[in-house]
């Protein structure tokens, strides 16, 4: 029999893993010539005016639309494109009528490229990874019909290409650097609605620029390093979107005897290498599956054909299960389905803690928007009895050997479902498919769509071909960007930060914020480097909701501290205070009551008088090396109403005088 546990370690020499990365970073870009504010702050889309402005609040334009896949270039309609077609989906979308216009609805033609968006990728591609740009751009129609882009298709563009000299160089290996391209950001994805998946469009056509490597990287942890590198050369442009969400990476991923899988739009750098190794035991553990229930099973086309999705309502009539009692009442029913040769299988471990039930149930949700499956393996459960899983297997017709499948919902909804099960197992019978796979938050990864092929692209007929003249060309030729080491150097000599603190700024995703509070806003390096690498991290690791200290938040306190309005060690207690409000008391508000609540100079002098005098026994014993004891007696006196430096300049004084 074969294993059912998946292992948690694999030889990814021996398997012969590759990995490449697809990395997508925001470009930050204002049309040129718009006098928007939120697009001169934000930046703009690539194809029209419109702000990139991320918005919470709720959108006051709905919009429904139902897409169909249509054949591209080729004359053939893509492989992904027929499978997204085949949920007949209806979709809404959420806009905004002062900061979405007609080309993001798709009710008119798009405008000219943003210049700025294609400068700023231009100078990346050719200083930053010393690719060759392209003479002339064409803007291609990608076709995309899952609903995140109005048009049925997002516009790409290649801008650069490989040389001899395209590569990165990280842990002393070169990863090779193939192309990049600019394109537009997808439409956020909102979730479900009923039947209808739900997008808004304050995120659809945000400049994206995309470097794609070759699958140098060889091990779980040289794809997180390579993410991590690619990362920080686009930070140190200063050319680029900071903060969450600004960032996605697609990995391709693929063993020895296995197939190119592309984990679709990881945002956490941190779980890379356990989405890569866990892919990586996914693809062998399938490979180990299908030989089993091929040559072992004889699992074969007419197996597949006995899959027919059955109405069980009439054996759960008196059910004491909640969840099926509940979609009974709605006017829903329970399809099941034979599963052949599968008893025992269903709990197979593709990845660890990812079962054959748990991929069907990935199935289900993709295609049919249902919310999972219920399977054989793992009944009687949920308050299903074992009198009715013998119902349940006499109504199918199920052998000792056999399985079966339950989903709870529309019956529409479960018979699409069981089709796209037997669909896939179809593909399972062929081999290893190639497929588009989802991140989860453990780690492990669930069935998306198949993978795209080349007849999904064809030529943007509304974006003429872009010529690069030679005004533009010189232009890209005096860009000069910092190298991580230059940055790093800058940081200890001119900034004066210590070697540790200078490299986890460099690491950070708000470097760039950070030189913007030191040069622009006159905040002390020290002070905001520390704010920023330690204080906030400290903080949330405390459970405080840091998340609410934006950009904004941070640089208002950190300029009030820069100024003497508040001292440096009241900036934990603003910021729990801001939290704990969530942002019902304005940032200015607590300041100011900070602000009232400060000690005078004179007031100060007193208490710090008064401790050095309870304590002349101690001063006399130990001189100055008394002053840290002292420190701590004032500072819990004062309790945030004076500043420590001010203490510790006073206290010197006080201390020079009580000693002489």
């Amino acid at each position: 029999m074969i294993k059912i546990k998946a292992p948690t370690e694999l030889d990814t020499e021996k398997i012969g893993l590759k990995v490449g990365l697809e990395f997508h970073q925001q470009i930050h870009a204002p049309y040129p010539g718009t006098k928007d504010p939120l697009a001169q702050k934000h930046g703009s889309k690539l194809f029209c005016p419109c702000p990139s402005f991320i918005r919470e609040d709720d959108a006051d334009i709905i919009v429904y639309r139902q897409l169909r896949a249509v054949s591209g270039e080729t004359g053939e309609v893509d492989i992904a494109a027929k499978f997204e077609q085949m949920k007949r989906s209806m979709i809404k979308y959420e806009a905004y009528s002062d900061t979405t216009c007609l080309v993001e609805l798709d009710e008119e033609p798009i405008f000219p490229i943003n210049k700025d968006a294609l400068f700023k990728a231009l100078a990346i591609s050719k200083h930053v990874f010393n690719l060759t740009l392209v003479k002339e751009i064409q803007v291609l129609r990608k076709t995309i019909v899952d609903g995140s882009n109005t048009s049925g298709f997002q516009r790409t563009a290649e801008i650069a290409y490989r040389n001899n000299d395209s590569y990165i160089i990280v842990d002393g290996k070169k990863i090779g650097i193939l192309q990049t391209s600019l394109e537009e950001d997808s439409a956020k994805n909102m979730g479900r609605e009923g039947g209808k998946r739900v997008f808004r469009l304050d995120r659809l056509g945000i400049p994206l620029i995309e470097i794609a490597t070759a699958p140098d990287m060889h091990t779980p942890e040289m794809a997180r390093k390579v993410a991590e590198r690619i990362g920080l050369l686009l930070r140190l442009t200063g050319y680029v979107k900071r903060g969450l969400g600004t960032i996605r990476q697609d990995l391709n991923v693929s063993i020895a005897k296995g197939t190119r899988i592309e984990i679709k739009g990881v945002q956490q750098l941190d779980l890379i290498e356990k989405y890569v190794k866990n892919e990586a035991i996914r693809q062998q553990r399938m490979l180990e599956l299908l030989e089993y229930v091929k040559n072992e099973l004889k699992f074969n086309e007419n197996d597949i054909e006995k899959i027919v999705p059955i109405d069980l309502k009439q054996v759960f009539k008196k059910t004491n299960a909640k969840l099926i009692q509940k979609t009974l009442k709605a006017k829903g029913t329970v399809t099941g389905a034979l599963i052949p040769k599968f008893n025992g299988l269903l709990k197979y471990e593709l990845q660890p803690n990812y079962r054959v039930g748990t991929e069907f149930s990935e199935i289900a949700k993709v295609v049919a928007g249902a919310g999972g499956i219920l399977h054989s393996d793992e009944l009687p459960k949920y308050g299903i009895t074992e009198e009715e899983v013998s119902k349940v297997r006499e109504k199918l017709g199920i052998s000792k050997n056999d399985g079966f499948i339950l989903l709870v919902g529309d019956k529409k909804q479960g018979t699409i479902a069981v089709n796209g099960i037997k669909e896939m197992l179809k593909l399972w019978l062929q081999g290893l498919p190639r497929e588009v796979r989802a991140p989860r938050p453990d780690g492990t990864t669930g069935y998306l769509r198949p993978l795209p092929g080349g007849s999904r692209m064809y030529p943007e007929t509304d974006s003429p071909p872009i010529l690069l003249d030679q005004e533009l060309l010189e232009k890209i030729n005096k860009v000069k960007f910092d190298t991580p080491e230059e940055r790093l150097q800058r940081y200890m000599t001119k900034y004066k930060l210590s070697n540790k603190l200078a490299n986890q700024m460099l690491k950070h995703p708000q470097a760039s914020f950070f030189e913007e509070l030191v040069e622009e806003y006159n905040v002390d390096a020290k002070l905001a480097a520390t704010t920023i690498v330690e204080t906030l991290v400290s903080l949330r690791r405390e459970g405080v909701d840091v998340d609410l200290i934006n950009e904004n938040i941070l640089k208002t306190l950190l300029q009030s501290v820069s100024k003497g309005e508040i001292p440096r060690d009241a900036i934990s207690d603003v910021i729990i205070t801001y939290s704990k409000q969530k942002g019902k008391r304005t940032l200015e508000k607590i300041i100011e009551e900070l602000k009232a609540s400060q000690m005078s100079d004179e007031e100060l002098k007193q208490i710090i008088r008064e401790i050095v005098k309870e304590n002349e026994q101690m001063i006399k014993e130990k001189g100055m090396r008394s002053m840290g004891a002292l420190m701590g007696k004032i500072m819990s006196k004062v309790q945030g109403k004076a500043d420590g430096r001010k203490v510790s300049s006073i206290l010197k004084e006080e201390l020079s005088n009580a000693i002489n």
